[in-house]
C-alpha cells in the first residue's frame, strides 16, 4: 500500500470557447446561445470583453482583483463563507494578446442583477463562480494505491481521502443554490487497509460490447475545433476559426442544411444530414481536412505577426486550386448523390435554353447555371396587382406563355380587374410582362410592364 499527499490547482478564467463548453455542458446553450447572452452582459457593463482566447489576467489589473472578487462573491455566496483570494495564479501579461480572460465586474454587485433574463443570468453565475473558483487554494488530497497478489496474477486499487476541498468547496455552494448534486468522483474513497493484509475473493466473467464513438455536442464540437492540429505548445495552437468566429460556423451547418442538433433535454448532438454527408463524400481528400483550415488559421495569425506576407498565402492557395481543378475525377455515382431535381420540383422548360425549371425559396429558376433566367417569387409585377407568382401560374406561363389571372389591383383606382399575363422575355436582366384584357367593343388592349 502506498499513499502520497497531491494536489489540484484551480480552473483557469474562462475564455470564450471554454465558457461555451461549460454553459453546453451545464446549461445545454448553444455556443451561439452563449456568445449572445455573454455580448449582452458586456454590453450591460456586468463582465469584461468576451471574444477573448487569454484565460488570465495583466499585472496592472493586481490591486483592483481582491474587491472584485469579494464584490462577486455577494452575488451567489453566503456572507459567512471566507474566502481565499491568491490573486497571482490568475495573473500572466505573456499569456494575454488582446483581451484578458473573461470575468465580472464591479456592477455584478448591483441589484440590476436579480431583473437579468435567465439565460443571461445563469452565464454571468457561471462566470462568477470561476473566478472565485480561480483565485482559490489548491484541493489537498491523500491518494492511495494498493497492490494485491492473487494466484499469481497483480490487482491494482487505486481511491483517495480528501484533506482540504480548497477551490472545490466554492464550486459546491455553487451547486447547492441551483441544489443539484456534486458530480461523483471518478476515484472512490477506500477503506482503511493495513500492509499485508489479506482478503477472499470472489471473481467473476462478465460479457459486454465496446461503444462506438458518441457523436460531437457544441461541447465537444468546440473543443475539437480549437485543438484541431495542435502543435506542441500552446503558443503555436493551430485551430479551426477563433473564438468569435466558431459558433457561427456550427450555426451556418445547421441553417445550411450540412447537420442538425438531434437529443433530449440539454444534451443534443451534431448529426450530419444527407446533404452533408453527400458533400464530404465528393470532396477532395485535402479540401475536407480539418488540418488544410487549422494551417490556413496558423498562416493568418503570421500575417498579422508580419511572419508571412499576404501574397505568399494567396498564391499557395492559387497553384492549390489549379492543381486540384486539373487532377481531380469525379467520384462514381456522384450524380445520385445530388440529383438534379434536389432544389425543388421541375414546373416547366426554360423559355431561353431549354433546360428545367425548378423550384427554391425564393423563386422558380433555370436548372443550368449558366442560364440567367429567373421568376422570383417577390417579384414586383405580381405583389403589385397582389397576386401570387405560384407554381400553377407560372406551369402556365411556361407551357403556354400566358395565363389568365381574376382579381388584379389597381394601384391608380384602388379597383380590381381581369387580365391575360403574357410572358414578354427579351433575354436581359429582367423578365418582361405584357398584360392584355378585352374591352366591351371585343377589342384588346394593350400594356407593357417589366418585373423587376
Amino acid at each position: 500500500m502506498e499513499s502520497k499527499e497531491k494536489s489540484e490547482k484551480p480552473p483557469k478564467l474562462y475564455d470564450l470557447t471554454t465558457l461555451q463548453r461549460e454553459a453546453n455542458r451545464q446549461l445545454g446553450f448553444t455556443a451561439e446561445q452563449t456568445l449572445e447572452y455573454v455580448q449582452s452582459l458586456y454590453e450591460k457593463k456586468f463582465v469584461t470583453y468576451p471574444r477573448t482566447d487569454s484565460r488570465y489576467v495583466t499585472e496592472d489589473m493586481k490591486d483592483s482583483i481582491p474587491a472584485l472578487v469579494k464584490t462577486t462573491a455577494g452575488f451567489f455566496m453566503p456572507e459567512n463563507v471566507e474566502l481565499s483570494i491568491n490573486t497571482g495564479q490568475i495573473i500572466d501579461n505573456s499569456k494575454v494578446s488582446d483581451h484578458h480572460g473573461i470575468i465580472t465586474t464591479m456592477s455584478v454587485g448591483n441589484d440590476d442583477t436579480a431583473s437579468l433574463p435567465f439565460g443571461e443570468r445563469e452565464i454571468l453565475r457561471l462566470i462568477a463562480l470561476r473566478l472565485l473558483c480561480a483565485v482559490g487554494n489548491n484541493r489537498r488530497y491523500a491518494e492511495t494505491l494498493i497492490t494485491a497478489k492473487c494466484n499469481g496474477a497483480v490487482f491494482t486499487a487505486k481511491g483517495k481521502t480528501i484533506l482540504e476541498d480548497g477551490w472545490k468547496a466554492t464550486e459546491k455552494i455553487y451547486l447547492n443554490t441551483k441544489k443539484e448534486p456534486p458530480q461523483e468522483e471518478k476515484d472512490t474513497t477506500l477503506p482503511p487497509i493495513a500492509q499485508g493484509e489479506v482478503f477472499p475473493v470472489k471473481a467473476t466473467i462478465k460479457e459486454g460490447k465496446t461503444s462506438p464513438p458518441k457523436h460531437f455536442t457544441d461541447d465537444t464540437l468546440l473543443s475539437a475545433m480549437e485543438n484541431a492540429n495542435n502543435a506542441l505548445d500552446d503558443t503555436e495552437r493551430k485551430g479551426i476559426g477563433t473564438p468569435a468566429t466558431r459558433a457561427g460556423i456550427l450555426e451556418k451547418l445547421i441553417k445550411t442544411g450540412l447537420a442538425e442538433r438531434k437529443g433530449k433535454k440539454k444534451t443534443k448532438h451534431f448529426i450530419p444530414t444527407h446533404k452533408g454527408i453527400s458533400l464530404i463524400t465528393v470532396l477532395p481528400e485535402v479540401i475536407k481536412s480539418a488540418q488544410l483550415t487549422a494551417e490556413w488559421e496558423m498562416q493568418l495569425k503570421q500575417i498579422e505577426n508580419e511572419a508571412l506576407t499576404p501574397n505568399t498565402f494567396l498564391n499557395d492557395i492559387s497553384l492549390m486550386t489549379k492543381e486540384l481543378v486539373s487532377t481531380y475525377k469525379m467520384i462514381e455515382g456522384a450524380n445520385t448523390l445530388f440529383p438534379s431535381n434536389a432544389k425543388g420540383e421541375a414546373v416547366g422548360k426554360c423559355p431561353r435554353c431549354g433546360s428545367d425549371v425548378v423550384e427554391n425559396k425564393k423563386g422558380f429558376c433555370c436548372e443550368d447555371r449558366a442560364c440567367s433566367f429567373a421568376l422570383w417569387k417577390s417579384n414586383k409585377f405580381f405583389t403589385a396587382k397582389k397576386k401570387k407568382l405560384t407554381k400553377n401560374v407560372v406551369k402556365e406561363l411556361l407551357k403556354n406563355g400566358k395565363v389568365e389571372l381574376k382579381g388584379c389591383y389597381s394601384e391608380k383606382t384602388g379597383k380590381t380587374y381581369d387580365a391575360i399575363i403574357i410572358l414578354n422575355d427579351t433575354g436581359g436582366k429582367c423578365i418582361n410582362f405584357k398584360m392584355e384584357f378585352p374591352t366591351k367593343k371585343g377589342r384588346k388592349k394593350h400594356e407593357y410592364k417589366k418585373s423587376n
